[in-house]
């Protein structure tokens, strides 16, 4: 014979409340996790976004790596050209390629800073960041479609430093950057390196009027002309 318990009605209602209480702060510990994970992701592409990379260049602080800049060059137009879709898709297939470049390496990170501009971060004790550098515009040559058959060949100014352990990140950010403008003060479409025997900038805010913009307002005139 099988005993039948019964609870009482008190217990019933006392057992449902822990229940749902339990749920409760299950669910809301996963949307907590959620909003953490999306205020440090970038949601077009899945990399970090800068509050993301700003974590990881912290977590860096006691080691050495590697910091590469990835300006695009021209991605104005391909808005303009085919859609912000077409720059979407851009985008999305960009990132998966930097991720690709570093997906090897321990604590490597990929991030997005907003519009056409990326990071990428490889630990590295010795000074490789032109190396990395190159193996990132590689990473680009081959033609990316953007749909409906339209085909893009993706080019970009490139800025790259080596950091030592115990930089600061923001100078290091900034001496990427710097370089990435030499690059495209250049012509875009290459890699310029901060001189590992220098020492890192001060970190400014940037110009009002970008390279770009003013290569673009210089190429408007020449057309007119």
């Amino acid at each position: 014979m099988i005993a039948e318990v019964l609870l009482p009605a008190a217990g019933v209602v006392s057992l449902f409340g822990h229940v749902w209480a339990f749920r409760s702060v299950r669910g809301l510990r996963g949307r907590l996790v959620e909003a953490r994970r999306r205020s440090v992701t970038d949601p077009l592409t899945g990399l970090a976004n800068r509050a993301g990379l700003s974590r990881a260049l912290v977590e860096l602080v006691d080691d050495s790596y590697d910091l590469v800049l990835v300006d695009l060059d021209r991605f104005k137009q391909v808005n303009d050209t085919w859609g912000h879709a077409a720059g979407d898709a851009l985008l999305v297939e960009i990132a998966r390629r930097l991720q690709a470049v570093v997906e090897d390496v321990d604590g490597a990170v990929v991030a997005r800073l907003g519009g056409d501009e990326l990071v990428v971060v490889c630990p590295s004790p010795a000074p490789l960041a032109q190396i990395l550098g190159a193996d990132v515009i590689a990473a680009l040559a081959e033609p990316i479609e953007v749909g409906d058959g339209v085909m893009v060949t993706v080019r970009a100014s490139v800025g790259a430093v080596h950091v030592t352990a115990g930089e600061d990140w923001s100078r290091a950010l900034y001496a990427a950057d710097a370089a990435a403008y030499e690059a495209k003060l250049r012509g875009g479409d290459g890699l310029v390196e901060h001189d590992v025997l220098t020492e890192l900038p001060e970190a400014e805010p940037r110009p009002l009027l970008r390279l770009r913009e003013l290569a673009a307002l210089t190429s408007v005139v020449g057309v007119t002309a």
